[in-house]
């Protein structure tokens, strides 16, 4: 419903890459600092670096604007960083925090109440529910998983009034995002931490047989002929991906985009602005769901082949030998010099080598370039592999895109931040003062001096305004001078430059100590909240609990409490929920609902009809697994409720569990991905809101997409890796689901009050 000019938004992995997207019609750029990113590897920000391009984007006509990413999941010592990091948004005066864990939500709420939210594609929003809820917490914009369909985006953008931002083009995550598991529980290195491995683009093979592909590998997202169609229904924000990609694609990908959105180019500049782009790094691309659900995996996945490619501009003519060496033959579609990069399309991955030597078909002398069109050979490495005549040629890296996508970098006066303040100046016969005011604090500085009378009186305010109008590259720059010279005396232009000095530096040490109360001040209340001891009045069964398909065969299970999980299948037959459930609690007295772990346009109303049917037959305790679950449960079901919630909530720390708490949340799932001592010490500074999940096979991919192998279509069947780690692939509720094949397991900490055996891979109980 934001009525906001739609914006274009470039990914901004380093200060070159942000001056890159400014200079090539970025409306906008989101970044990160060295850590508490979910691009912790790109080369990102120093506060310094932050505060500068802040500065020069505000300085541009029309104004940019900035957004700072701090969306990862944090420990509770690391929580000190993430105030830190707050800060250092505040001081910027950045125009909005992409976040996604609820601590950093809570304390940004608390200590930086005018810093502007965003809602990190990795919070998992998939629908109007969760749209709404996030609004009603004050965030201002939404960031939607990529999988969602046209529909579903003008929908929820024309419904809610919140700002919504899509993603366009970049690289794709094959799980939905801010649910993938598989980095962080095969490697250690955690996707929600910012330090994802890219398993997905690994290879994997069947068990028994001596085959493989690439079954997760997704291709790159493409949406060039439907931004208008989206600026059109409404989406504030379109975002190109690619925050660990160089400055170079950064100018190239926001430059293609800016020609689409800005309507002044032909069709041939667009696709030569597309093929440009694909030289600096392209996949095979696709539009994933944007038209609608149906889309095939075919469409979606290239198994056969990952990494860049670059931009077709041949096929192999012909392969020739002299004295010279091998020559490449073919006839090319672009122009092409020395030094420009070509891949030939092989299966596993492109063999990709320099132009060295570059000549005309059947001549011997050498050129430096060829115009399109032209029949070429091109010098082969001596290690090249066999080539196949008719083999692809691609162009993955040309020199005149390298020129023509050159950027500069802003002046010094551009990226200064500063801090207006009015001067009071007063000269008498023995000395000059200057004072002025900032945060509340007076500055004044006096220097003494003999003061005569002016030759030239007229001359005496000129020479005030022009020694304080040096500030120069301080923080400070002046508005207004009152000058008080009833006597009309001259003070000397060194003395005055002395004065504007010393009181810019009276002024920073106001600054600075302020800066230092205020960061002082938040880090108390900080470790005042971690050291509170958690009071929960909506207690719910301690002990051991058990989660299981409510479709499984009911039976008696040996447990505090049994928690059914409900599929959106089941949700849609109410007749047979109703007598799955009387059977269950047949043997079964203490049972809690638990709602699927995201759900999506009509899903979603399926869901939440049947929550609402559910409640009215007595049912009263849910496990919610996002924030719309949550929401959804509270608007239906007004009194006497208890809500857990599932490890997809990632209470990784102890203010998030506050947060959740103070959301309506008796107690919450830990987070699969947490590590053994960062678990028992949740346990010991939250025990009554922690549930340890001390057996299950947690989903390590939930996607939309099947994944493609040569040797299996089916439902339900196994994968195993490069190390030898074994998987089953199950498709489930109309998704697929990825697990390892044996059980992860915590040990269950003496400190904790609740654990948890997860049951909902089809293991029957």
């Amino acid at each position: 419903m934001a009525t906001m000019k739609t914006e274009l938004l470039a990914p901004a992995g380093s200060f070159d890459a942000a001056c890159a997207a400014f200079q090539y019609g970025a409306d906008a750029v989101y970044l990160g600092l060295g850590g508490l990113s979910a691009r912790a590897e790109a080369v990102n920000f120093s506060p310094e670096q932050l505060a500068s391009i802040v500065a020069y984007a505000h300085s541009l006509t029309p104004r940019r604007s900035v957004y700072l990413a701090v969306n990862t999941l944090v420990h509770d010592d690391e929580l000190n960083g993430a105030v830190k990091a707050l800060t250092i948004a505040e001081n910027a005066n950045v125009d909005g925090v992409i976040i996604q864990d609820f601590a950093v939500y809570s304390l940004a709420r608390k200590l930086f109440p005018n810093l502007i939210l965003h809602a990190s594609t990795q919070m998992c929003v998939h629908n109007k529910e969760g749209a709404q809820a996030l609004k009603e917490l004050g965030f201002s914009r939404v960031v939607f998983s990529r999988e969602l369909t046209f529909n579903e985006i003008a929908d929820i953008a024309a419904t809610v009034d919140i700002e919504t931002e899509v993603f366009i083009h970049g690289a794709l995550c094959y799980g939905y995002s801010g649910l993938c598991l598989f980095s962080a529980l095969t490697t250690g290195r955690s996707g929600n931490r910012g330090k994802c491995a890219y398993c997905c683009r690994g290879t994997f093979s069947h068990p028994e047989k001596n085959q493989s592909s690439f079954p997760f590998s997704m291709r790159d997202l493409a949406l060039r002929d439907n931004v208008i169609k989206l600026r059109n229904a409404g989406v504030t924000s379109l975002k190109i991906e690619g925050r660990m990609k160089s400055p170079l694609y950064v100018a190239a990908a926001t430059h293609l985009y800016r020609l689409i959105l800005d309507n002044v180019a032909t069709p041939e500049e667009i696709e030569d602005a597309a093929k440009d782009l694909e030289t600096v790094f392209s996949r095979p691309t696709t539009s994933l769901y944007f038209d609608g659900r149906n889309a095939t995996a075919e469409s979606i996945i290239d198994p056969e082949t990952v990494g860049h490619r670059g931009t077709l501009i041949g096929r192999i003519e012909g392969v020739s030998r002299d004295r010279n060496g091998r020559f490449l033959r073919f006839t090319t579609a672009r122009d092409i010099e020395v030094h420009d990069g070509l891949q030939i399309d092989m299966p596993g991955r492109p063999y990709g080598f320099p132009v060295d030597i570059l000549r005309k078909t059947g001549e011997l002398r050498s050129i430096i370039s060829a115009p399109s069109g032209s029949r070429v050979e091109i010098a082969l490495p001596k290690d090249a592999p066999k080539l196949e005549i008719g083999a692809k040629v691609f162009c993955s890296s040309s020199q005149a895109v390298h020129r023509k996508f050159a950027f500069s970098h802003p002046r010094k006066t551009e990226m200064l931040t500063q801090h207006g303040i009015d001067v009071e100046l007063t000269l008498t016969s023995n000395s000059i003062t200057a004072t002025s005011n900032y945060n509340n604090e007076t500055a004044t500085v006096a220097l003494e001096g003999a003061f005569t009378k002016a030759t030239k009186p007229e001359a005496t305010r000129a020479a005030i305004e022009k020694a304080f109008s040096r500030t120069g590259e301080s923080r400070w720059k002046i508005n207004k001078i009152n000058i008080n010279d009833p006597d009309t005396l001259y003070a000397p232009a060194s003395l005055l430059n002395e004065l504007r000095r010393q009181l810019c530096q009276a002024l920073d040490n106001i600054f600075e100590k302020a800066q230092a109360t205020d960061e002082r001040q938040r880090l108390n209340h900080l470790q005042s909240e971690l050291s509170k001891p958690i009071s929960n009045d909506n207690a719910i069964p301690t002990g051991h609990s058990c989660k299981v398909r409510i479709s499984a065969t009911p039976k008696k299970i040996e447990a505090n409490e049994v928690v059914l999980a409900l599929s959106i299948q089941d949700a849609a037959d109410r007749n047979r929920l109703d007598k799955q459930l009387t059977e269950w609690q047949k043997s079964n007295p203490t049972i809690r609902i638990a709602l699927p772990t995201l759900t999506r346009g009509e899903e979603a109303e399926i869901v939440y009809n049947a929550i609402q049917h559910l409640y009215s037959k007595g049912w009263k305790a849910y496990e919610c697994a996002d924030i719309a679950s949550l929401h959804a449960i509270k608007r239906l079901c007004k009194d006497d409720i208890t809500i857990t919630a599932d490890n997809t909530f990632y209470a990784l720390n102890k203010i998030a569990a506050l947060q959740l708490r103070d959301l309506g949340i008796s107690a919450v799932v830990a987070p699969a991905e947490i590590e053994d001592d960062k678990l028992s010490e949740l346990c010991k500074t939250a025990p009554s809101m922690i549930i340890v999940p001390i057996k299950s096979r947690p989903p390590l991919f939930i996607s939309e997409t099947r994944p493609i192998t040569p040797w299996n279509r089916s439902s339900k069947y196994e994968l195993k890796d490069r190390h030898g780690n074994n998987y089953t692939v199950e498709k489930y509720d109309n998704r697929w689901y990825t697990r390892l094949k044996t059980a992860t397991e915590h040990p269950a900490t003496a400190d904790a009050l609740r654990t948890r055996t997860d049951l909902t891979d089809c293991t029957n109980p």
